[in-house]
């Protein structure tokens, strides 16, 4: 070999091929992160219509959920079951989607643990407690759809909640999109880096979530600081007034109506 000539080491293929690992736990764990984290973004994109008030459909959820729930009449929880209907029909095709995740697998938990008093000879029990739990859990989940969480912190408010009930409703909502965020790109940074194979993807996983509970207490003794320093006493102020609407009206002449219907059937009849 001369001076000048490469030498034969440095001119070998040097090839690493790492043994295949599977990835499919971090995986899910990212896509239920981002699940969570396009639930909050598509609830802030949603706008103001002419819908009633969010104060008025809570109320009116509040009254429907305790009516249907103290109804002896089967015939009352049908006739809510069809006005959730129609409810749902006209949502849109995506949020449609959202609810039957949400009152599905409540109405198959609900049968399942229902199902023995069928055989017990007691059959319409388990069909007015489903129907009662597809009330409630459609109800609830349309107003989650279609009302943005700053107008329910309003509406909450207005039904003269504790300030440190709507406090921890609203700094919860805001940090579990903030700290939802930063799990998923130290998820995605984990999932990028690593090279072979890793029987311990759980350890590393934990590992994630520990950092998010440093950041998260790291995020509260900010938040608490910045709030001094500003002048926070723990009061929240709504600073638009109510003004009803032609909306809120019709709302409430159905809200009568229902209740009136309810009277009917478990009072005159």
């Amino acid at each position: 070999m001369t001076n000048n000539s490469i030498p034969d080491w440095l001119v070998q293929p040097q090839e690493y091929n790492p043994p295949k690992d599977n990835s499919r736990f971090i995986t899910a764990t990212q896509r239920a992160v981002i699940s969570l984290i396009s639930k909050f973004k598509l609830n802030a994109q949603i706008k103001k219509t002419q819908a009633p008030s969010t104060t008025c459909r809570l109320f009116g959820i509040l009254l429907m959920i305790v009516l249907t729930a103290t109804s002896h009449n089967f015939t009352f929880v049908l006739l809510m079951l069809g006005l959730c209907t129609v409810r749902i029909a006209l949502l849109n095709a995506q949020s449609i989607r959202s609810l039957f995740r949400v009152v599905v697998p409540a109405l198959i938990f609900s049968f399942i643990i229902l199902l023995p008093s069928v055989f017990m000879g007691h059959p319409r029990t388990m069909l007015s407690v489903i129907g009662r739990v597809a009330v409630s859990t459609s109800l609830v989940t349309v107003l989650n759809l279609t009302a943005p969480f700053y107008s329910i912190t309003g509406a909450l408010k207005a039904f003269r909640v504790p300030d440190i009930v709507i406090f921890t409703f609203d700094i919860t909502i805001k940090y579990i999109l903030l700290f939802g965020e930063i799990c998923n790109e130290m998820l995605t940074a984990l999932k990028v880096r690593c090279v072979g194979k890793n029987d311990r993807k759980s350890s590393s996983v934990s590992g994630v979530l520990g950092t998010v509970f440093v950041k998260a207490r790291q995020a509260g003794d900010e938040t608490v600081r910045a709030m001094d320093c500003r002048g926070f006493c723990g009061k929240y102020v709504v600073s638009q007034k109510y003004k009803p609407s032609l909306a809120d009206f019709l709302y409430a002449v159905m809200l009568l109506l229902i209740t009136g219907i309810f009277i009917y059937l478990e009072v005159i009849i």
